[in-house]
């Protein structure tokens, strides 16, 4: 589903009006520092700018005009408008991955939401948080929050571009789910509610998405018949720009472009038409991201179409040129477009171990597995954030819930009280006379028991509470412990393999008759393999060596373990030997002595053996 050098999810969040033109933005300004314009007019060019700076990442300037927003939505008592600005700056603060500024942004907006009761601000409010959900991968939360939106948003014309963006978010989580059926319903929701917004740039997005869900039913064929309605859409979004001039930002145009001219290359042959088309809409991107900033990965991605082109040509001399370009592009972002990056660095190898020229095709497997390395430490110093912020977020839901309750629990009681006295004075009024002193003296007393009694309710309630908070926190630092390990333990697989598969093919570079490119072929498939496997890994045990060495009657070797772990996984003995790079006649010996090793029979297979090790714990 993913193309090899397609940016299409970096626009998944762009589906708001973003001008191509710099003299549309500049007209806007212009307008909001005139004399005569009203307040409404005024926070529109607030959001159509914020929008624009954000998209473009530029987001210090993006902040200043949410600011002006929110100064003006407070002096206007605007609760919509003022919702809408923090919005947008928990956005920004997400897209920056700074995860624990938005609570309080969250807590802001609710807070306006409860005091004005108005519908619009709530919308905005609930989507900032639906945004938030979304970026700490809480999917399936996110998917019953939009279903919850979608219901009110629906009651509200006004709001059809929202509307568009929840059914564009929902596309967006069934795609990465593989839900092809799912997803092509909410992008073509998406794609009927843009039309309606008149939102081009929105439209482009959902075309571009349509093009995605298409794609899931060529990938499975491999049908050229399937691949026609995936150029369609993708010509769609492509046409907007033209149609439409001022609607469509160069951005989204750029990676229209560039998703369209990587499904040309599912054809098998590439025809005098499809390569002229080609070539054309690269120049186009060349053009679009000539003058904006954070560009590298659009204009890299579309030197590395062109590499394709004349690799299919043979002309390696033009294959290398565009690739090394394309790799010096790369190198000017800070931090660098690994996902890019490592396919640029790796067609590079596959060409110089095509060429022989060893030295080189070494080299750049050296980048691939550096690149690798960094996109991995990258996405674990992600993944902690979010889990930090997950935690935060449970911790104060958790503390939200008990205070509620406690508040609800007081609030009963109150009124419990208050009924109470009501009966006290009623029936004090009738016996007054008679009975005033001994009354007084009970009721005094009664009240000072209930106290005392309530009093130590209470201390004993609290400090249940705190006994299930400590327990509850225990819990989820055991559980995330246990998952960094499991992660550990799967990369520690990979990397080691890796290291093996590197340091053998360092030492045949001197063999001239080594075939570099079956090696990197190989190693491409089992990588393929491991990545199969991958999660599976993650999931085992976290003592796995430790119960497995203790069922064994005599000492496991390192080799011994990781066997155990590969046949745990339900790896056949092909598999096995393709990882570890032996003859399967080898696999089955290790098999076999294994057996010898835990002291079962020949008819036990060593599956069922570790199965039912793990289920008894």
């Amino acid at each position: 589903m993913k193309l090899k050098y397609s940016l299409l999810y970096c626009i998944l969040f762009i589906c708001t009006l973003y001008p191509a033109q710099n003299t549309f933005i500049d007209g806007l300004k212009n307008q909001l520092e005139g004399d005569h314009i009203s307040s409404a007019e005024k926070f529109r060019i607030y959001n159509e700018l914020t929008e624009y700076y954000r998209v473009s990442d530029q987001y210090t300037t993006a902040e200043k005009y949410v600011q002006q927003q929110l100064e003006l939505a407070k002096k206007e008592q605007n609760d919509a408008e003022e919702v809408k600005a923090l919005t947008q700056k928990g956005i920004i603060k997400l897209n920056q991955s700074e995860y624990n500024t938005i609570p309080p942004i969250i807590d802001a907006a609710n807070e306006i939401v409860q005091k004005s009761h108005n519908t619009t601000a709530a919308l905005y409010a609930g989507y900032l948080n639906i945004y938030y959900r979304k970026a700490l991968g809480e999917s399936e939360n996110t998917i019953k929050l939009i279903q919850k939106a979608l219901s009110m948003v629906e009651k509200q014309p006004s709001e059809i571009t929202l509307n568009a963006k929840l059914n564009y978010l929902l596309y967006g989580i069934y795609t990465e789910w593989n839900d092809a059926e799912n997803a092509t319903q909410y992008a073509k929701k998406s794609i009927e509610l843009a039309e309606k917004s008149g939102n081009k740039n929105l439209l482009s997005s959902a075309y571009s998405a349509l093009a995605v869900c298409y794609s899931f039913q060529h990938e499975k064929t491999g049908d050229l018949k399937d691949l026609k309605p995936v150029i369609e859409m993708c010509k769609k979004a492509v046409a907007l720009y033209h149609q439409f001039p001022g609607h469509v930002s160069a951005h989204v145009q750029a990676m229209a472009l560039l998703n369209l001219i990587n499904y040309y290359l599912s054809y098998p042959v590439i025809t005098p038409e499809i390569r002229e088309e080609i070539e054309n809409n690269a120049n186009e991107i060349f053009a679009l991201t000539e003058h904006t900033t954070l560009n590298q990965g659009i204009q890299a991605g579309a030197l590395g179409v062109l590499s394709n082109l004349a690799s299919r040509d043979q002309n390696d001399a033009l294959s290398e040129q565009y690739l090394l370009k394309a790799e010096q592009i790369l190198l000017t972002l800070k931090p660098v477009y690994y996902h890019v990056m490592i396919n640029i660095v790796k067609d590079l190898a596959q060409l110089y171990a095509k060429q022989k020229k060893y030295e080189k095709a070494y080299q750049y497997e050296s980048k691939v597995a550096e690149y690798s390395n960094l996109l991995f430490d990258e996405g674990q110093a992600e993944i902690a954030k979010r889990l930090e912020a997950q935690y935060q977020s449970q911790k104060k839901e958790s503390e939200l819930r008990s205070l509620t309750e406690k508040t609800a629990s007081l609030k009963k009681e109150k009124l419990l009280y208050i009924g109470l006295g009501i009966i006290g004075l009623v029936g004090a009024f009738f016996m007054f006379r008679s009975y005033h002193f001994k009354l007084r003296y009970s009721i005094e007393r009664e009240n000072k028991l209930d106290t005392e009694k309530h009093e130590a309710e209470m201390l004993i309630k609290l400090q249940k509470e705190e006994q299930a908070r400590l327990k509850a926190e225990q819990e989820l630092l055991t559980l995330q412990q246990q998952k960094l390990q499991s992660e550990v333990l799967a990369s520690q697989l990979h990397i080691q393999h890796k290291n093996e598969v590197l340091q053998n093919l360092q030492n045949q570079l001197s063999d001239t008759d080594i075939n570099i490119h079956q090696v990197v072929k190989g190693e491409s498939r089992v990588d393929n393999d491991f990545e199969k496997v991958r999660f599976t890994i993650q999931e085992l045990h976290p003592d796995f060596f430790k119960n497995i060495s203790e069922k064994a009657k005599q000492k496991l070797t390192a080799l011994d373990l990781k066997y155990c772990a590969y046949i745990y996984l339900g790896m056949d003995t092909k598999q096995i030997a393709n990882l570890l790079n032996v003859e399967p006649k080898s696999v089955r010996m290790t098999k076999y002595r294994l057996k010898k090793k835990f002291g079962l029979d020949e008819n036990t297979a060593l599956e069922s053996f570790f199965q039912g090790v793990f289920s008894d714990l």
